[in-house]
């Protein structure tokens, strides 16, 4: 068993143990239910919980592969269902079956086989996380014929934070692949004598591998059969020469990210513990963070706190049942869109159409696979990112936008007092963009700054924000970082900056930048730190531009 599925086993043991201990207890509450039933002391409303506690005992138990027990529950949830719907009393029959449906849950409690069941859910649960587990990639090999373009691309590419070993003939490419394979190739298709010789031999590369390499191809030709070359051979992406670097760049980007995206966010509505920490394990198994919430009536708090991407939520609960609950929350403004998967053992089609009417996006039916579960969460949640990442990021760099920059920088401020640390506040600005736009046009202009914001973003560290203030001025908010290591760092970015090479049909230029930025502890607070870091900035710019200017504190 690998270390993977070890810790699953042990966390599954934990839950299903906890869930068979309190069978028992949940026996009690449905013969309960059925004696209130039988005195008649609140009319309907027995049955209706006699049914709802059966149903949540067919479910958790399927999902827990008790499926014995399983099945008898699923016997009785009939039964119960029958005289909910029937327009007379139950007869001495109905009766006479329920309470062999007790006996025989009785029975199949004190039989149960902690262990059985288990190995295939430990399989299924491992498999689920490792679809979603994401290899960290850094090294890229270029291949380039003409020495001077190699170097160029070699620089370039470097710029961006990337590790990269270039190679002036496809030999040498091919035995440094065997020896050390790379997390990308950035590879030319014409060489000497060779019309294809590049597409030709990365597909004998990728041939004689069991997994390919990510491989994206340059070439001076544009034509049809060049590119299906490159597509045969397994392309992740073709960039006629002259290069356009940033979008060259961000490709590799996507393919060599170390950095992976935040985790979604899950809020689960069950109110039986054992199940909702069961999807919980194989959510947050599969990289997912969760809230779990067991009464339905105490949701509202948790979720304005925790701003879940996607609800999971159960149908039959006590206080108000799934639908209720879906359309309480949708007359939320800031939850209008937000997803809601409804996760129940009910099989009524008629009872899932309804409950998609009133507010649920998806029907998932338990017992659910992990991976079914893992993939259908995935899928809703990662379109509400998307739709709030439109409403807080700029739409041309991709970055935070000035509003919620300002958010960030409030958030680290808290966070650096409330551990006395260190934050710092840098300002940057692109120098003469003016110029850039007037003389060669603004789609040109609108290249710079997402190269920069790309530049940025590569090269920064994961806790650190980076935000676009508008026009060609762009903010980053390094926590837990002092002044001399954000100078530092921000001349790395500034001289990787200027490396780059624009090319245009005029001709090729480069850009650098100025920067100002300003520590906490000189400061004190989001609007002197701001200003602070603004004046460093007006000082670079007045001293010269294309430099780094700490504040000197008020």
């Amino acid at each position: 068993m690998s270390a993977q599925s070890s810790v699953v086993a042990v966390k599954l043991k934990k839950i299903r143990e906890a869930y068979i201990k309190q069978l028992p207890g949940q026996l009690e509450g449905i013969r309960a239910s059925y004696s209130s039933f039988v005195l008649g002391e609140k009319g309907i409303e027995p049955l209706e919980d006699l049914h709802r506690r059966i149903h949540s005992m067919k479910g958790a138990c399927a999902s827990f592969r008790l499926s014995m027990l399983s099945a008898v529950a699923a016997t009785g949830e009939h039964l119960a269902k029958e005289a909910m719907h029937s327009a007379t009393p139950p007869d001495r029959l109905w009766h006479q079956g329920m309470q062999e449906i007790f006996a025989r849950i009785e029975h199949e409690i004190s039989n149960i086989d902690p262990m059985h069941g288990m190995e295939s859910q430990i399989e299924e649960l491992t498999a689920a996380a490792d679809e979603n587990n994401e290899r960290v990639r850094k090294l890229v090999y270029l291949c380039e014929d003409d020495s001077f373009q190699r170097l160029t691309l070699s620089t370039q590419i470097g710029c961006f934070g990337f590790e990269v070993v270039s190679f002036g003939d496809t030999d040498h490419l091919i035995n440094a692949v065997q020896s050390a394979p790379p997390d990308a190739i950035v590879m030319d298709i014409i060489f000497p004598g060779k019309p294809l010789g590049g597409s030709e031999v990365v597909q004998a590369i990728q041939a004689a591998r069991e997994s390919p390499i990510p491989t994206v191809f340059i070439s001076t030709n544009d034509s049809l059969a060049n590119r299906l070359s490159a597509v045969r051979a397994g392309s992740s992406g073709y960039f006629v020469k002259p290069v356009n670097m940033t979008e060259l760049c961000s490709t590799v980007s996507l393919l060599t990210s170390a950095v992976k995206p935040e985790p979604y966010k899950i809020m689960i509505v069950d109110d039986d513990p054992q199940l909702a920490e069961y999807h919980a394990l194989i959510l947050q198994d599969a990289g997912m963070t969760t809230f779990t919430v067991n009464d339905p009536l105490q949701v509202m708090s948790p979720l304005l706190e925790f701003k879940p991407d996607l609800i999971l939520m159960d149908m039959y609960m006590p206080g108000c049942n799934g639908m209720e609950l879906a359309k309480a929350i949708r007359q939320i403004g800031a939850f209008i869109s937000i997803p809601i998967v409804y996760l129940s053992s009910e099989t009524d089609t008629e009872i899932q159409f309804q409950a998609m009417l009133r507010g649920g996006d998806e029907f998932l039916t338990k017992p659910i696979k992990p991976h079914h579960l893992v993939s259908s969460v995935a899928v809703r949640a990662d379109r509400m990112k998307i739709i709030r990442s439109l409403m807080v990021r700029d739409s041309l760099t991709g970055l935070f936008n000035l509003t919620t920059t300002k958010e960030h920088l409030s958030t680290a401020i808290a966070s650096a007092l409330r551990k006395q640390e260190e934050v710092c506040f840098a300002m940057i600005d692109v120098d003469k963009f003016k110029d850039v736009n007037d003389s060669y046009g603004h789609p040109v202009g609108d290249r710079v700054l997402v190269a920069i914001a790309r530049l940025i973003t590569q090269r920064v560290r994961k806790a650190d924000t980076v935000g676009r203030f508008g026009g060609e001025e762009f903010a980053v908010i390094l926590p837990g970082c002092s002044i001399s290591e954000a100078v530092t760092l921000l001349n790395e970015l500034r001289e990787s900056f200027a490396a780059l090479i624009f090319q245009t049909k005029e001709k090729n230029f480069s850009c650098t930048f100025s920067s100002g930025v300003a520590p906490l502890s000189l400061y004190g607070d989001a609007t002197a730190l701001n200003a602070g870091a603004d004046e460093a900035l007006y000082e670079a710019k007045n001293g010269g531009r294309n430099q780094v200017v700490a504040a000197k504190g008020r």
